[in-house]
């Protein structure tokens, strides 16, 4: 009996730290790369398995149709088949490409947020230590009423921003996990930094690599070469002269889709360049325009101590740096993204963005631009 009640007991110890083990591991966050997070979404995402559902359709469609052909032969009808079946598979491409531009930026927009949050909570601790200062200087009779007033207010201002800034986390957080797995409670660890590293791409090499590149272009080509097939296959006696009429038709009409095709490729890509190239401008005036503000900051608080300085002119100095600090984190995520998109109108994905950065940059930007101060972050490259 004895015996029994110890094996009971282990059993239920054993159950329990099965289930404590369970828990932790369900609460603890997963730490994710960039990359990673773009592989797992590839895998487990709800718009990947809805298209993985209808490539699988159409291999079946296929199938039959090839099954078909052994009982009514026919060139025209085998060429149309093998190119619907290719095209389906270019969709499949060109779906898991804009899936993985979505995943990079809702994972940017993740570490923007926490970014977000922790200037926040910088703009709160120097809100209140200005606030610890001037309730000093009220109790000593320097300053007024009013003053004090305001240096209150302030503080719950700052409150405010810690907390928008953290509702924005956990909507950005539940946002990049229900995309990459269906689940908006799971938390992912973000170890990518949100960084600037400056790019000099050409626009030519950019547009030359997307026309030899982009599944739409390879599949109009493929459509173009179809028929232009089905003009030769129709040019013999067998068939009659309407059918002869509607594939040279039909060979015309590709050769027009070709380079319709390429025309909107080269505005897609020239638009993408433009948004990059001014995102990419952008970052350091907004760099610049951070050092000021701190540095206005600085002398502020050194006049207000000093007895030259207002209140207000002094909380507005940090309001100001506050601001900057926001726009230069904005001004980072706008040309992550604006890089992204630019890479996915090219046809590179994340994983192999990195082998075709020399092809494309800029002849005279061989050599390397100046490096450029980071955004603070938590997270690792």
């Amino acid at each position: 009996m004895r015996t029994f009640r110890w094996l009971l007991v282990a059993v239920v110890v054993v159950v329990f730290l099965s289930v404590s083990v369970t828990v932790w591991a369900a609460a603890s966050p997963k730490t994710i790369s960039l990359t990673e997070a773009v592989e797992l979404g590839l895998a487990e995402s709800n718009t990947i398995k809805v298209a993985t559902f209808s490539l699988r359709q159409s291999e079946v469609a296929y199938k039959q149709n090839k099954a078909n052909l052994l009982l009514q032969p026919s060139i025209l009808s085998e060429l149309q088949i093998e190119n619907s079946w290719r095209s389906a598979r270019r969709n499949f491409e060109v779906t898991k490409s804009q899936v993985a531009l979505q995943i990079e930026q809702l994972y940017y927009n993740q570490l923007r947020a926490e970014r977000a949050l922790t200037l926040a909570q910088e703009n709160l601790k120097r809100a209140e230590k200005q606030l610890e200062n001037i309730q000093t200087k009220f109790s000593l009779g320097t300053v007024a009423k009013l003053d004090l007033l305001k240096s209150e207010l302030e503080v719950e201002n700052a409150q405010l921003e810690v907390k928008k800034a953290e509702k924005n986390l956990n909507i950005a957080q539940a946002q990049l996990a229900s995309y990459l797995v269906g689940d908006t409670k799971r938390i992912f660890s973000l170890s990518t930094q949100l960084d600037f590293q400056p790019l000099q791409l050409d626009l030519e090499r950019c547009i030359d690599y997307a026309l030899k590149n982009r599944p739409e272009i390879q599949e109009r080509e493929e459509a173009l070469a179809l028929s232009k097939k089905e003009v030769e296959v129709t040019r013999t006696p067998y068939y009659p002269p309407l059918e002869v009429e509607k594939a040279q038709a039909n060979f015309q009409l590709a050769q027009v889709q070709l380079e319709d095709v390429r025309n909107n490729i080269i505005l897609e890509v020239e638009q993408k360049f433009t948004n990059f190239v001014a995102a990419l401008d952008s970052v350091p005036v907004a760099q610049k325009n951070r050092e000021i503000a701190q540095e206005n900051l600085n002398v502020a608080q050194a006049r207000f101590d000093a007895g030259v300085l207002t209140v207000v002119d002094l909380l507005d100095a940090q309001n100001n740096l506050y601001r900057a600090e926001s726009n230069y984190l904005n001004a980072i995520f706008d040309y992550n993204v604006s890089k992204a998109q630019l890479f996915q109108s090219l046809g590179i994905n994340v994983a192999e963005r990195e082998k075709h950065i020399t092809a494309l940059t800029a002849p005279e930007a061989k050599e390397g631009a100046p490096e450029t101060p980071q955004p603070e972050s938590g997270g690792k490259q």
